[in-house]
């Protein structure tokens, strides 16, 4: 194929707009907003058994990044749960009553775990130390 003065502008600007620090940055964006992808059990011993794959060992099959869930703080005291459809859809569950103005946040890991678990989780995988009321309490 011939370059044509179009197809050449059009690689120069996408070459100028693509570089290492571009690429290097939607990556960290990628995996900091990502959800986990689960197989879903489909009998109660199916979820038995995915619960202890799940606790043993890295139970995913794959991420997915959701515009708006991707939007949420985190908090390990949340006041919104998402919950998933079998569509894929996400939907946001209140978990306690939400005053107007108040901000929608979800915990991105198992709150129940210990308050140095959760942060050790927090620092590594997502790149922050949480403030949250929780977690400066000690609990």
């Amino acid at each position: 194929m011939a370059l044509t003065r179009k197809r050449i502008g059009l690689y120069l600007m996408t070459t100028a707009v693509l570089t290492r620090e571009w690429y290097i940055n939607v990556l960290a964006r990628i995996r900091i907003n990502a959800f986990r992808i689960e197989l879903v059990a489909s009998s109660y011993e199916d979820l038995l058994s995915s619960a202890v794959v799940s606790v043993s060992c890295d139970a995913a099959v794959g991420n997915a990044v959701y515009m708006l869930p991707s939007f949420y703080n985190h908090d390990c005291d949340p006041n919104t749960h998402i919950v998933w459809l079998a569509s894929a859809d996400a939907r946001l569950k209140a978990l306690r009553n939400i005053e107007e103005g108040e901000e929608l946040r979800i915990c991105y890991i198992d709150a129940s775990m210990d308050v140095d678990a959760r942060q050790r989780i927090l620092a590594d995988g997502f790149g922050f130390e949480c403030r949250c009321q929780r977690c400066l309490s000690g609990d």
